[in-house]
């Protein structure tokens, strides 16, 4: 007789657990480094938000392929699946949320800046995950996609004081 009859499910436990930590510590971590960035509360805990649920559900399918009804390469071949129509409906979004990303990352878009792109000049009064909004001269708020934005050609009239000498 085996010594240890539940030693596969602890073992898709622990598993599941460790990869839901690896996964909660990277978002901590990325929720940081926008904070440094300044992105809004808003973008922060979506970023975070987002990236937890992802690590469930690869944690949930690694479980349920160890001790699921169903074998390694079905799940892998569903999970494939399921990833695939995911990334596909979610294309535009997911090109958003990189672009946003990229604008934090070179520094070249902060809170308060005052931009134009394709025509239209505003103050930036919110870096969101998909869009940035802007504040025009005559009140109103126009949004842009941050893809818009990374495309360009977009004019930074206030970032020419924070940048001067690195470019």
């Amino acid at each position: 007789m085996f010594a240890f009859p539940y030693l596969v499910e602890i073992e898709a436990i622990v598993v599941g657990a460790v990869i839901i930590s690896i996964g909660l510590i990277t978002a901590r971590w990325a929720a940081a480094r926008l904070l440094r960035r300044g992105a809004t509360p808003s973008s922060i805990r979506g970023t975070r938000i987002t990236i937890s649920v992802v690590a469930v559900l690869i944690a949930a399918t690694a479980v349920f392929i160890q001790i699921g009804p169903i074998g390694l390469v079905s799940g892998l071949t569903f999970s494939a699946i399921i990833g695939l129509a995911a990334t596909l409906a979610l294309q535009t979004t997911l090109g958003n949320i990189i672009a946003g990303f990229i604008l934090l990352q070179d520094r070249m878009l902060r809170m308060n800046d005052t931009i134009t792109i394709s025509g239209v000049t505003g103050r930036v009064v919110q870096i969101g995950l998909v869009t940035v909004w802007l504040r025009l001269e005559d009140g109103s708020v126009a949004s842009m996609s941050n893809s818009a934005l990374l495309s360009g050609p977009m004019i930074n009239r206030s970032a020419g004081d924070r940048l001067k000498g690195e470019y």
